[in-house]
């Protein structure tokens, strides 16, 4: 059940919610006040021409998941958050706000759970009962929101209720989960080839490489460097005709320059205003640059044309950045330090360093009053769905029934219909593996299930030890692409010599065996509405204890990963809510908590009892070329049920039914294939399955 609450007077529209009409509509219960029996009510209202705040007592303790991209404890009960995207790369544990906004948490209690979803997309604070009195309270600067209250019965159920309120997910291709590697930069079609031409020569498996800002002429959007990238038609190519697809970095700063056709287009037509109606103005890489309002339809349709534009050249995906709107300075902020530094006395210095510090950053909560969209709507109020509405432009440059390859940095609710998300510049850190399995956990529990991180980190420099454990820890979520920093260590997989590149290999070599249960699981979900990555309380809720477990998730329903993110370590913890067998040392452990072997060349990781999980052999990338099956089936008690997915994998043919979903069912000695559906040409392979049992080990070859 979702109900609608409805808070002051809403005078914007985020445009995340697409099914508005089809909800229950509750009434406040005393003036503006509202109360669910037995969960919470509303005690106090503000309400003047500044901000509205609603103070609500929640009637029973418990935890509370969600967020997407925020960092600190993955449970986020007991603390104040702030929703208004900023380009805030320190990921320390108290940094907030970050890239993205997804006002979306599940509560959990004895009792009861529900999710709470506040759609508003200005200045948004929540706070999770950070004085302890079981109270939380919501604050807008504005003078209303609409709020949605899930009430479901399980937390897949809320999910479910999220995703149907909200949108559901974009399927991405296939080849969207092979390796993929970046860096800020590959400065010249050279390197960009001669990277490719190492993976192949190395025989280390690799889908995409991406191209990073310095592609373009002087960081102009839709432009190629001449110089550096005169023959960028060829160089696409020879990529693709060795298997790669290339991802192209997209920023919304057009450079104002005459003569640049981007530019002139866009003057006084498509970008923000100031308030005397002349266009923004801010300073990003270009230099001086102005921003294209996505929110109006005329922006996105020219914004998509341009995408098309550079698709057809042969890029096959791109990564919106720089969105949240990031901008370095503005006009106002030169005044102000300039003013500053007039006045200045030695004894002031303290003011100058502060004020320097902070020119240009753009969380600073009045910035956004002096930008209007076209419409009339101050950016204050609409900010944190600047990137929304920028995927959402880029998805249109695709062909109807094309899937998209697109990820954003800065986000908001609903952005799952158009991409995925990554979490921006991460360090390379040990402490950032266990941040980022936060984060793509709470991701996935705000119905973002492509997503992904800088894998290896993107400032600092990782050492061999560390990007092994990264990877290892990459290979298993959505998104598994390797990028790095402009003045960091080189982080390819054989950047570390022989020993460090043999290892690396095969982590990626396992992640292509998987393939075919990734791509099982990832498509299902998409259909049903559930993660490709999820914490362990999303498939095992009854069990209180996965809801205290951060440190390990599940890829797919039936393998649960336990990464190492602690230098030196050959050991670790882990907890297994259900019987499973363990992938490296194929031995079966109960439930329960158990120290196991992680030695550098391992990562801890486990098939649920009970499950079919299918493989392939390995290629050099994704499509390459067909192949047989090895199917680990995990089966103490001679039972276990599996499944494998196929279609296209290019196409959206699969919402016309057009794919194949096969159960697979095998229970003493006997395999049984059951049709789901079968509506797309199958070719027929050679099964080999690898039985676990509790006494044996058998194999049953056979064609399906």
């Amino acid at each position: 059940m979702i109900y609608q609450l409805v808070y002051g007077t809403p005078d914007v529209d985020s445009e995340s919610v697409i099914n508005k009409r089809k909800v229950a509509v509750l009434k406040p219960f005393n003036d503006e006040f509202y109360k669910i029996d037995g969960i919470f009510e509303d005690v106090e209202i503000t309400n003047n021409s500044e901000e509205l705040v609603v103070k609500r007592k929640v009637l029973e303790k418990g935890m509370a998941f969600g967020f997407g991209d925020k960092v600190g404890s993955f449970n986020r009960w007991g603390k104040k958050y702030v929703f208004w995207n900023t380009d805030n790369y320190t990921h320390h544990p108290d940094a907030d706000p970050l890239y993205k906004s997804f006002p979306f948490y599940i509560f959990i209690a004895k009792n009861f759970k529900y999710g709470v979803f506040t759609d508003y997309p200005g200045f948004l604070e929540i706070d999770l009962d950070s004085e302890g009195k079981q109270e939380v309270v919501f604050k807008i600067k504005g003078t209303g929101f609409i709020q949605y209250i899930i009430i479901g019965k399980t937390i897949k159920d809320i999910l479910k209720q999220y995703l149907y309120l909200t949108g559901k997910n974009t399927a991405f291709p296939k080849w969207a989960f092979g390796y993929q590697q970046s860096r800020w930069s590959y400065f010249t079609e050279k390197q960009v080839l001669e990277v490719a031409n190492s993976f192949r020569k190395k025989k280390i498996p690799c889908d995409v490489i991406y191209l990073d800002i310095d592609y373009m002429d002087s960081y102009k959007v839709f432009t190629w460097d001449k110089k550096n990238f005169k023959n960028h038609k060829k160089m696409i190519q020879k990529l693709h005709d060795k298997g790669f697809k290339i991802s192209a970095i997209i920023d919304p700063g057009i450079k104002v320059e005459k003569n640049y056709k981007v530019f002139e287009e866009g003057k006084n037509r498509y970008f923000l205003k100031e308030p005397n109606g002349e266009d923004f103005e801010g300073a990003v890489w270009p230099g001086r640059v102005r921003f294209p309002d996505f929110r109006a339809r005329k922006v996105r349709k020219w914004w998509s044309k341009k995408i098309k534009d550079l698709h057809s050249e042969g890029i096959d995906g791109f990564w919106n950045d720089m969105n949240e709107i990031s901008i370095f300075a503005t006009e106002k902020d030169i005044k102000e330090i300039k003013d500053l530094v007039n006045n200045i006395k030695l004894e002031d210095g303290i003011d100058l360093a502060i004020k320097s510090g902070t020119i240009g950053e753009i969380g600073k909560r009045d910035r956004g009053n002096d930008i209007v969209h076209l419409d009339g709507t101050i950016h204050y109020k609409v900010k944190n769905t600047y990137g929304f509405n920028m995927i959402r432009s880029a998805y249109d440059g695709f062909e109807k029934n094309e899937r998209r390859m697109l990820i954003t940095r800065s986000a908001y609710s609903g952005v799952q219909r158009y991409g995925g998300v990554w979490t921006g510049d991460n360090h390379s850190w040990w402490e950032h593996i266990s941040l980022e399995m936060n984060r793509l956990m709470s991701l996935s529990l705000v119905g973002v299930f492509y997503n992904g991180c800088d894998v290896g980190g993107f400032n600092g420099n990782a050492t061999a030890e560390l990007l092994v454990r990264f990877m290892q820890f990459g290979s298993f979520i959505p998104m598994f692409r390797n990028h790095s920093a402009l003045g960091t260590k080189n982080q390819e997989p054989w950047s570390f010599g022989k020993k460090y590149e043999e290892l690396m290999r095969k982590i990626i070599e396992y992640r292509y065996r998987l393939i075919p249960y990734i791509y099982t699981e990832y498509m299902i979900g998409v259909m049903k509405d559930f993660p490709l990555l999820s914490p362990l309380f999303f498939n095992f809720e009854s069990d209180e204890r996965t809801f205290l477990v951060d440190d390990q998730f599940m890829l797919g329903r039936n393998i649960i990963v336990c990464p190492v993110y602690k230098p030196g370590l050959n050991k670790r913890v882990v907890y297994l809510p259900k019987r499973a067998l363990d992938l490296n040392k194929k031995v079966f452990l109960s439930k329960g908590w158990h120290e196991v072997e992680a030695p550098l060349e391992e990562i801890p990781h486990f098939l649920v009892d009970g499950s079919i999980m299918p493989t392939q052999k390995v290629m050099s990338y994704v499509d390459e070329k067909e192949s047989d099956i090895t199917a680990i089936v995990s089966a103490y008690n001679d039972k276990a049920i599996g499944y494998y997915y196929e279609d296209d994998g290019i196409s959206n043919n699969y919402k016309k039914g057009m794919y194949n979903l096969y159960k697979i069912v095998y229970e003493k000695n006997k395999i049984e294939v059951k049709k789901i559906r079968e509506n797309y040409l199958h070719t027929k392979k050679l099964w080999n399955f690898k039985i676990y049992t509790k006494h044996h080990i058998k194999e049953i070859k056979m064609k399906i």
